[in-house]
């Protein structure tokens, strides 16, 4: 089997990239190695209000748990609200947005093929061979490009010796529980937590219908189970915004890249982009990567067209990507300028909120960035 380009993994960025490139005329096929596209669920499932502007997705109720109108911040007893639209949006349901993102993908003439696993590559002239595990009774594809969206770990990195292992400061270890809750109150604000028990990241509650993301992102050193138990039954205000009577319905868990987007030769190659999780396409504080990846994808899905219209997909050609996503808008600014920002201010951020700052210079942050991203 043959195609212009392989899309590795139907998560929204590459359902992204296999949508923009085919809508090009281009000839795409994207594989996603699970059976259901969108499970397992590993997110918090919460987007900014921007991301349907930002990547031209259409709103749709199907996928919509909740509209935020804003967002409150807590430093255990401190409780800080943000309700600019910059901290406002909606959560989720991935197992249906992502099997809509896919759709779309198939709507402009991608080929989708489940339940079929990238297990290597070869060079072949100007082309790739990736060898498949597939049910489908495919064992290989030849392609011009491949995309890989195959997330934190990205096999198709590794295979072409272009992403290094993370670091351990680069990573954040994620533990959640996606809870029923009828009794949740403040249903339409994301809670974001910090404290010493979240090295370097946060716990959130992220509320959708009657239910909730409860999850922290720590530390690679840190328990996340540990921190997880410790928000939940000793942190503030947790059990009042919980209410009475919640029980879990899952448990979920990975690691997400928090060092921002990768350099330009961990992300091209001749014939390769990396885009979403893989690159790094992470908020460096928040952890969103909805948007970012998205953005991500529509980036890769242009340059790769153009390059194989222009019969070129060298790494020189392909590098254009990273040019195409620094200047996508993204919120109220770009997403370049929006990454470097968030670099920028990451170590500040967890100094204000730990014992290291008082509650006045908290104050004086959160004045400062309530209209920012």
């Amino acid at each position: 089997m043959k195609c212009d380009v392989l899309v590795v993994g139907a998560g929204p960025a590459g359902s992204m990239a296999a949508k923009t490139a085919a809508e090009k005329g281009i000839d795409v096929i994207l594989i996603e190695r699970n059976k259901n596209i969108g499970y397992p669920v590993r997110c918090a499932e919460g987007i900014n209000k921007f991301l349907f502007d930002d990547t031209g997705i259409k709103k749709d109720k199907s996928f919509i748990e909740k509209k935020i109108d804003g967002t409150k911040i807590y430093f255990y007893d401190e409780a800080y609200e943000l309700n600019s639209e910059q901290w406002q949006g909606y959560t989720i349901d991935r197992t249906v947005f992502d099997k809509y993102l896919a759709k779309q993908a198939e709507n402009a003439g991608s080929e989708i093929f489940t339940e079929t696993k990238a297990i290597g590559v070869k060079q072949n002239g100007n082309k790739w061979i990736v060898e498949l595990n597939s049910k489908k009774d495919i064992k290989n594809i030849e392609a011009k490009a491949i995309i890989g969206a195959d997330g934190f770990e990205s096999n198709v990195g590794k295979w072409i010796k272009i992403k290094n292992r993370w670091k351990q400061d680069e990573i954040c270890k994620c533990y959640e529980l996606f809870l029923s809750c009828p009794n949740l109150t403040e249903e339409n604000k994301f809670h974001i937590a910090f404290g010493e028990e979240f090295s370097m990241g946060y716990a959130w509650i992220f509320p959708k219908n009657k239910k909730a993301n409860v999850g922290v992102g720590v530390s690679p050193k840190v328990n996340a189970i540990d921190a997880l138990n410790f928000y939940i039954t000793q942190y503030g205000q947790v059990n009042d915004l919980l209410g009475k009577n919640y029980s879990i319905i899952e448990k979920r868990g990975g690691c997400i890249p928090m060092s921002g987007p990768r350099d330009i030769d961990e992300a091209v190659s001749d014939g390769v982009i990396l885009i979403g999780d893989a690159a790094g396409m992470v908020e460096p504080i928040t952890g969103e990567g909805i948007g970012p990846s998205m953005i991500s994808g529509i980036s890769a899905g242009e340059t790769v067209s153009a390059c194989i219209k222009n019969d070129n997909w060298n790494k020189s050609e392909l590098s254009e990507y990273q040019k195409r996503w620094k200047n996508k808008h993204y919120i109220n600014t770009t997403l370049g300028e929006s990454m470097n920002s968030l670099l920028e201010m990451k170590e500040t951020f967890h100094t204000i909120f730990s014992k290291k700052s008082i509650q006045k210079e908290r104050e004086e942050f959160i004045c400062m960035i309530s209209d920012i991203t």
